[in-house]
């Protein structure tokens, strides 16, 4: 990768798509949006931003289950993805925009509800993440509810793999690790290799690990009130061996 070229446009392309969201199969994200319909809890009546949306998986299911949605993501190319989905599923309900985190308030609308999944928070500098959280106050209703969903940095430095191989139906991916412990951030480099083309691409991905302090006390700092720790996709209560960090809060007044 070029060292003035943006990480994330190298790895949020149409090559993720194609080799990187194999695993992300529409029973996870059923499961994900069920969670959500619970935990938020979403509603009909409601706008909701999928910030970081991606390639549009949740958006989609959540459109599709007959919620308004906005995405929001910074690559063209998963946009692109994503609006010939939801074009091919004649949603209406649901509209996609590029934009960096930082402009948020360009969009035209109030929100209810703002979640960031899959660990689209956190892929900026801290100082970026901090102005993402006041553009997000500024676009939330009052009283209105962020969902932020990351990897849980205790569970993941608790059982640090530098190396590992993963061998799927179509793909082997070798990834590489390494943790800063100066910086906070977790940097990986992944080579996937397709069994049936003989294909072979390398993405490399840099993303900040909060832990649930940090983030906390970011969010408190914003001007939200943190309403609860979670755990998982099943709605268990957080702990260092979570398997992700998931924490939900509301605007405050």
């Amino acid at each position: 990768m070029e060292k003035n070229k943006d990480w994330r446009d190298e790895y949020f392309s149409k090559a993720y798509y194609e080799f990187l969201a194999c695993h992300l199969t529409p029973e996870r994200t059923k499961k994900e949006v069920d969670f959500l319909e619970v935990v938020v809890p979403i509603k009909r009546n409601m706008l909701i931003l999928d910030l970081g949306c991606g390639f549009g998986r949740h958006s989609i299911e959540m459109a599709k289950r007959g919620y308004k949605v906005i995405g929001v993501d910074r690559s063209l190319e998963l946009l692109e993805i994503a609006k010939k989905i939801a074009s091919e599923e004649n949603l209406v309900n649901l509209e996609f925009y590029p934009l960096e985190y930082k402009n948020l308030t360009q969009l035209s609308y109030s929100f209810d509800v703002v979640v960031s999944l899959y660990t689209s928070f956190g892929l900026n500098s801290y100082k970026e993440d901090r102005e993402t959280l006041r553009e997000i106050y500024k676009i939330l209703k009052p009283q209105g509810k962020l969902l932020i969903d990351i990897e849980n940095r205790e569970a993941l430095l608790r059982h640090f793999i530098p190396y590992s191989w993963d061998i799927m139906d179509k793909y082997v991916l070798l990834s590489e690790h390494k943790f800063e412990p100066e910086t906070g951030y977790y940097i990986s480099r992944r080579i996937v290799y397709s069994r049936e083309t003989g294909r072979v691409k390398e993405f490399f991905r840099r993303i900040y690990l909060y832990t649930a302090s940090e983030l906390s006390n970011l969010l408190e700092d914003e001007g939200f009130r943190v309403l609860k720790f979670i755990g998982d996709y099943e709605g268990h209560k957080y702990h260092i061996a979570s398997h992700r960090l998931i924490v939900l809060s509301i605007k405050r007044e």
